[in-house]
């Protein structure tokens, strides 16, 4: 229900609804992504879909709301599965409160046709159907588990996997006596059974004593979404004998993931399989065995359903579930529109702003702002964060002004511990996650931020286009989708580990276009993320300053030849490696340059001929890049590496670390660098800038002129332009 409810405020996002999730409990972990019920508060006009649970005490508080209100039903059990125990009276009393509701909401949903009969039975009229939403792509090959997938297929075959809870109207046992008969004509088949169990149960060890007699039953109890993925994988049929199924996602799931599906036609089954895979309504086991036995042999049958269960798919997709949703609930009124002004009108959406950062998406997306000014009525929505780190709200909410700039700064709701983040992120990284996993990495990646979004949709028809820079962070994801009919995206993405979440696919897929900074960012958009909205490089302009390296000099004290950093001081940046390479320079060779640090961060620069300035001016940064023996830049996740184009700009060599495909083709177009892979290369690039600088500062001065801002803001303009026509049609 959880996985239905994060599901369904996706759906909407994509509907241009914002929305929160709240619920009467809030597991260990999850507080940036649902919120507890007793935090809900309403406006008179504002719609709760009230997902119903068994006996929930949230029906009182839903009633006594002073909004709109919908329930969502997922169905209940019949009593007769739980006769005599202490559930019984619990299902009863939940049959009652969905009696209840009927009059007293304005939108019933069932997730299935056979719920919305269930409710129309209850009393509800007008019963709309919106189906959850299964993502194909979560259940490939590659999301399987490799070590549980490769231990599953050695226990023997053919494989059977069913996926559900071990309770009494999941009908485990009936699936022992088809096990029982399957092992009859196939004496090495196997049962795996998915989904939690309460192992000191009496029903639960009489189920185990009966599958230890008969061999081949393993039961996997819970599972991370990439064990589950390789229990499908690596079975030959799936199989289900519940007695009681309100939609059946474990049916659509293994649809997903090519397996032939052979299901007890109870409940909503039959609706949910649609003529697809092989429904039976007698639990004849021996037959049974038979055909289970035929559709794994025979590869023309397996084909066939395998075909047919793919197309069904199609009904549960978010297209699908975003459709029904919209014919659901009540229709919006009309937008107002309004007469287009002499300029454009345009929102920037990014999640820091302001003169005191330094280098990094944000400091890229107020150069752009600033030099859009004159030909566009540009407007910043951000936080009032200082540290990215964080998220604390360090200035004043409310609007202010930057120059031409009107700047709107929203509060987060939640801060960020990093170090409790840094465990999340170990634990999520590099393995398949479901939805709910996704996004809870991307509301505690953060900033959280709902007030933000919730204006810009009351306020959209102000502003032809919406641009959203960076596409890690939340307020993309959610706000690309809420205003894709005007979102640009500056996207400033790269290779790294949360690139790989199906969830990301929001930040791209529904812009009306993609504003990318590097042909090597546009490439793994593409590669990534092949429904990707149309995308162009537009890149970042260059207005270099008059430097002065003897100001510098008596400025800051260095002297001597240095290699020069300038950025967040920041593991994630490379600055750490970047030290270690640089004292093992200093270590072999005497004359070794000074390394001049500019920025602020977590990391505390220490070390032999190391200079850590902290945040210096714009001029004070212009006068030490001219002077500069090298400009270093370790970090192996860029999009653009304005850093290279500045240093370019003055005429400064780069050394750069060619892990990362973009500084690599900026080296490699440019010839105004040498890059760096190891220890070993780092002193060899600092060595052979030495020798080639005045060579290597001609091809870096001469690349820079392409950088122009008069290209950029021609291309933002036509960007622009074509949004808002986007909008007015």
């Amino acid at each position: 229900m959880g996985a239905a409810a994060i599901g369904f405020q996706r759906a909407l996002r994509h509907l241009g609804v914002t929305g929160e999730v709240f619920a009467g409990e809030v597991a260990a972990g999850f507080e940036s992504l649902v919120h507890p019920a007793s935090r809900l508060r309403v406006e008179r006009d504002d719609l709760v879909l009230y997902h119903h649970g068994i006996a929930s005490s949230l029906v009182a508080k839903l009633l006594h709301l002073p909004c709109r209100k919908g329930l969502v039903f997922h169905n209940i059990t019949p009593a007769r599965f739980y006769a005599g125990t202490r559930l019984e009276g619990a299902l009863r009393s939940g049959r009652a409160q969905v009696q209840a509701l009927a009059g007293q909401v304005e939108v019933a949903i069932g997730v299935s046709r056979y719920n919305a009969r269930e409710l129309e039975a209850a009393g509800h009229r007008d019963v709309k159907v919106v189906p959850l939403l299964v993502e194909p792509e979560r259940f490939t090959e590659g999301q399987a588990d490799p070590v549980l997938r490769a231990r599953l297929v050695k226990l023997g075959a053919p494989r059977v996997v069913s996926v559900s809870r071990v309770v009494p109207h999941k009908r485990v046992e009936d699936l022992l006596s088809l096990h029982q008969e399957l092992r009859r004509l196939a004496p090495r088949a196997q049962l795996l059974v998915v989904g939690g169990y309460d192992a000191g149960h009496a029903s639960f060890k009489a189920l185990a004593r009966r599958a230890k007699d008969l061999g081949g039953v393993t039961f996997l109890g819970r599972v991370s979404h990439g064990e589950l993925v390789a229990a499908y994988r690596s079975a030959d049929l799936f199989v289900s004998m519940s007695e009681h199924e309100g939609l059946g996602v474990p049916l659509l799931e293994a649809f997903a993931s090519d397996l032939p599906v052979l299901a007890f036609g109870a409940a909503a089954v039959a609706e949910t399989m649609d003529g697809r895979g092989l429904v039976f309504d007698e639990k004849h086991f021996a037959a049974l065995a038979e055909v289970a036995s035929q559709v794994v042999s025979d590869g023309g049958l397996r084909a066939r359903l395998v075909e047919g269960q793919r197309e069904r798919l199609g009904d549960f997709s978010l297209a699908a579930v975003a459709a029904a949703l919209e014919n659901a609930l009540p229709r919006a009124p009309a937008r107002p529109t309004r007469r287009r002004s002499a300029k454009p009108r345009v929102a920037f959406v990014v999640q820091r702003f302001g003169d005191f950062i330094v280098g990094g998406a944000e400091a890229h997306a107020r150069q752009v702002a600033l030099k859009l000014a004159p030909h566009a009525n540009v407007e910043i929505f951000t936080t009032c964060a200082t540290d990215h780190l964080s998220w604390k709200n360090e200035l004043p909410d409310g609007s202010s002004r930057d120059g031409p700039l009107t700047v709107h700064r929203f509060k987060a709701t939640r801060f960020r511990n990093i170090r409790g983040f840094n465990r999340l992120s170990s634990a999520t990284f590099h393995r398949p996650q479901d939805l709910v996993s996704e996004a809870r990495w991307v509301a505690d990646q953060g900033p959280v931020v709902p007030a933000l979004l919730e204006r810009l949709v009351a306020e959209r028809e102000r502003f032809d286009a919406v641009a959203f820079f960076t596409a890690l962070y939340q307020p993309t994801v959610y706000g690309v989708p809420l205003l894709a009919d005007r979102a640009l995206v500056v996207p400033t993405a790269h290779d790294e580990p949360p690139m790989v979440f199906h969830l990301y696919a929001d930040a791209f897929a529904p812009a009306q276009a993609l504003l990318c900074n590097t042909p090597e960012e546009e490439s793994f958009i593409r590669s990534r993320f092949p429904s990707a909205a149309p995308s162009r490089i537009v890149g970042v302009g260059v207005e270099p300053l008059e430097g002065d390296v003897e100001r510098f000099r008596e400025t800051t004290g260095v002297t001597g030849p240095y290699l020069l950093y300038v950025g967040r001081l920041e593991a994630g940046k490379g600055v750490a490696e970047l030290l270690d390479f640089h004292q093992r320079l200093v270590k072999h060779f005497h004359d070794a340059p000074v390394l001049v640090l500019a920025g602020t961060g977590e990391l505390k620069p220490r070390g032999h001929r190391v200079v850590a300035l902290g945040r210096i001016d714009e001029q004070l940064k212009w006068d030490a890049l001219v002077g500069a023996l090298a400009v270093v830049v370790p970090s192996r996740y860029e999009s653009l590496s304005l850093l290279t184009l500045e240093a370019f700009a003055a005429g400064t060599p780069v050394i750069g670390n060619t892990r990362g495909d973009v500084v690599r083709g900026q080296l490699e177009r440019s010839g105004g660098g040498v890059g760096y892979d190891d220890e070993y290369s780092f002193v060899a690039a600092v060595r052979e800038v030495g020798e080639k600088r005045g060579e290597l500062s001609r091809r870096a001065k001469r690349f820079s002129g392409r950088h122009q801002w008069k290209s950029v803001i021609d291309a933002w303009l036509d960007a622009i332009e074509k949004a808002g026509r986007e909008v007015r049609r």
